[in-house]
């Protein structure tokens, strides 16, 4: 069972799985720690917050409201369920529902978490969303089969939708890599790139890598 808001990085905005097994207790330490690895990012942007299959009352929204959508300071919530129970909940609430998706493209759905740096030599693969609170230092390789969010400095290789899905993107606090790859495509990058050090996006379009400043 997942022990985190697992968060998945769309073109939308940032995607906080909630898991189905865990109380309100766990909830309130899971919204902390989202809001301290990664509040910079959600401030002024756009937050999913997927519940899953998880059967939420009038009580645990509110809660979840308090503890992790107002805090946020996100400009734009958007809700995600596929328990009929829950939607009707966010619906009479008036909230802005995501189109219900099937349980089973959600629960195959499972990222990697890594609290800690990745150092010069080290190689990170996974075959689904990566996130990594901490540095990628030059010399080290992550690739993922999906997403790669690094709550850090982006400055070894990153190489997302590895098995090449072009849908995939990737996303670093600070910016400092010379080479990144989306599938198939690939770009090198200067150090006089107007984004480098920054906060960017990464994803594909018209089969050219598209660099944005968040």
């Amino acid at each position: 069972m997942e022990s985190h808001i697992i968060l998945k990085g769309t073109k939308e905005g940032v995607r906080c799985v909630i898991p189905e097994d865990k109380d309100i207790m766990e909830l309130e330490r899971m919204c902390d720690e989202v809001l301290k690895d990664i509040g910079h990012i959600l401030r002024d942007g756009t937050l999913i917050v997927d519940l899953q299959g998880r059967e939420s009352k009038e009580e645990e929204i509110s809660f979840i409201l308090k503890k992790l959508v107002w805090p946020s300071g996100a400009t734009k919530t958007i809700w995600r369920s596929y328990d009929t129970y829950t939607r009707k909940v966010l619906r009479a609430a008036g909230f802005n529902i995501e189109e219900q998706h099937s349980g089973a493209s959600l629960q195959n759905s499972r990222g990697l978490f890594i609290c800690k740096s990745i150092r010069s030599g080290q190689k990170v693969e996974h075959d689904s969303d990566i996130f990594i609170v901490g540095n990628v230092n030059d010399g080290s390789e992550v690739l993922a089969s999906g997403n790669i969010w690094i709550w850090g400095k982006l400055q070894g290789v990153a190489h997302a939708g590895c098995q090449g899905d072009e849908e995939a993107h990737i996303l670093a606090r600070v910016f400092e890599s010379n080479q990144i790859r989306i599938g198939k495509l690939y770009s090198s990058i200067e150090r006089n790139n107007s984004y480098w050090g920054k906060s960017v996006l990464i994803y594909a379009e018209e089969n050219m890598l598209v660099f944005k400043e968040i």
